[in-house]
């Protein structure tokens, strides 16, 4: 079987973090420090119910590919007010 591919518009980018829908894996940041947090891959390496199955290193790697672009073009949204 065939994998699933994987695009940008499977994923929801904010401050609070990235999810690709399908599988619901995700990054959550640490409060004011964009590059560490906590990743839960959910159901990411598992046949889905509708039979797709994505490649887990696919999805990380656009992830991490989304995420950094996200920081970048939004730094004052990972700053601490003093």
């Amino acid at each position: 079987m065939a994998s699933t591919p994987v695009s940008k518009d499977q994923f929801e980018i904010n401050k609070n973090g990235i999810t690709h829908k399908p599988t619901g894996a995700n990054f959550t940041p640490h409060p004011g420090s964009p590059h560490s947090g906590n990743a839960n891959w959910a159901n990411l390496g598992n046949v889905l119910a509708d039979g797709k199955d994505y490649r887990p290193e696919e999805v990380e790697r656009m992830m991490e590919r989304l995420w950094a672009e996200y920081v970048q073009a939004n730094p004052d949204e990972f700053t601490w007010a003093e």
